[in-house]
């Protein structure tokens, strides 16, 4: 089977990556984070709340891995636009300065000397914003080849398990 001209609905992103999904996330980035992440997720629809129990206590090599995790989900291709939520400010800013570096939309709040409800509420403007825009990205025909690996020979795309060699 040929698929070299195959192609699927999906999202153009930034440096030609294509998600099969618009979600705007809200990403804690520690689990102190998690209550305003889901409160925000809970006032915006379209919004989706990520939340973990991670962030506290990590030093060295696992807290780089964890901040490498949260900036590999908010750049994510299936992930439209990211709101961060954090304690520190400057944990925060590491954290969409990493996102923002791959061109994609993305915003950050940090709690410490605003106070979750106020952060709950500028986090929740942001978000409203970013779902706003993000509705009016249509879906639009893509190459298979868009979503990397599977028109390799391998992968997974739309949920399911393709195997090693299929199409070939």
């Amino acid at each position: 089977m040929n698929l070299s001209k195959a192609t699927f609905r999906g999202y153009k992103r930034e440096h030609g990556r294509v998600g099969v999904r618009n979600h705007v996330i809200i990403l804690p980035v520690d689990d102190l984070a998690n209550a305003a992440c889901e409160a925000v997720a809970n006032n915006v629809k379209g919004a989706m709340a990520i939340p973990h129990p991670y962030g506290r206590l990590q030093f060295g090599a696992d807290l780089d891995l964890h901040f490498r995790t949260l900036i590999g989900a908010g750049c994510n291709p299936n992930v439209a636009a990211v709101v961060v939520i954090g304690i520190e400010d400057s944990w925060t800013q590491k954290v969409v300065d990493g996102i923002k570096a791959t061109g994609k939309p993305v915003v950050g709040f940090g709690i410490e000397g605003h106070g979750d409800h106020d952060t709950i509420l500028r986090s929740s403007n942001g978000a409203r914003g970013a779902v706003h825009g993000h509705r009016q990205q249509n879906s639009e025909g893509c190459a298979l080849a868009g979503l990397g690996g599977v028109a390799e020979g391998g992968g997974v795309a739309l949920g399911r398990s393709i195997p090693l060699g299929w199409g070939q």
